[in-house]
């Protein structure tokens, strides 16, 4: 029974991806961290190849990305992922893998320590981008490790308002890649490395259902957002 109702689910999906490629739309759905980082430089060859009204963009955290496309209400996503987490009914393209560091003022303590670590750090408060993010579960199971319970002062939805924080010397941050100033910008604010703890791994991951078929727009999109990382994962290369 529970095959046949998988059987009945996946055709469902079949005829409304079939329809929406009939209609020249496409949903799209990407998490907030990545959309303020990745968002300008994928609108811009949509808009080139005059696609902008046909892709349909929100927002929205992690797990409801996952959801949504799995219940056919999206057809593509971008969001960062627990790599044991996601679905086998998805198809999934890692397109970069998240780098986690612990963000201060250079007056904090640990910035001066010649060999910071994860434990030193927990003796601090920190400041987190709320459970939309998936730094709040990492930064999580990295306290576990330890069996240290971590003083969190504050969540935010806000990157800016975590940096800004971290700036005042109220807390330390916890920070992915994608959440990093910006060349030039926060220049006053450090980036501080550890190696304690072993860091869960997580990826930026194109998804779609399985069965869903990449032609059409979706292949023009999937084909964007492919070159769009591609290009970037180059750039930061050829920074180091």
């Amino acid at each position: 029974m529970l095959a046949a109702n998988d059987i009945i689910n996946n055709w469902q999906h079949v005829n409304e991806s079939i329809s929406h490629l009939r209609q020249h739309t496409l949903r799209f759905g990407i998490e907030p961290s990545v959309s303020e980082h990745y968002l300008p430089a994928l609108t811009k060859p949509i808009i080139e190849q005059d696609l902008l009204s046909s892709v349909h963009t929100v927002e929205m955290g992690a797990n409801q990305l996952v959801k949504q496309v799995l219940a056919g209400q999206l057809d593509l996503a971008i969001s960062g992922n627990l790599d044991q987490t996601l679905d086998e009914r998805l198809a999934v393209t890692p397109l970069r893998p998240f780098k986690f560091r612990i963000l201060a003022n250079p007056d904090h303590p640990l910035a001066k320590s010649d060999h910071p670590t994860f434990a030193e750090a927990l003796k601090s408060p920190f400041v987190l981008l709320n459970a939309t993010y998936l730094n709040k579960l990492v930064f999580r199971q990295l306290a576990e490790q330890l069996s240290i319970e971590p003083q969190v002062l504050f969540e935010s939805d806000s990157s800016t308002l975590i940096k800004g924080l971290v700036k005042e010397n109220l807390a330390l941050g916890f920070i992915s890649d994608i959440t990093t100033p910006a060349e030039g910008e926060d220049d006053d604010l450090v980036e501080i490395p550890f190696d304690d703890v072993q860091v869960p791994s997580v990826h930026i991951n194109l998804i779609r259902r399985a069965h869903q078929f990449p032609i059409g727009l979706v292949k023009q999109v999937i084909d964007i957002i492919e070159k769009t990382f591609a290009d970037d994962n180059a750039k930061q290369e050829n920074k180091q």
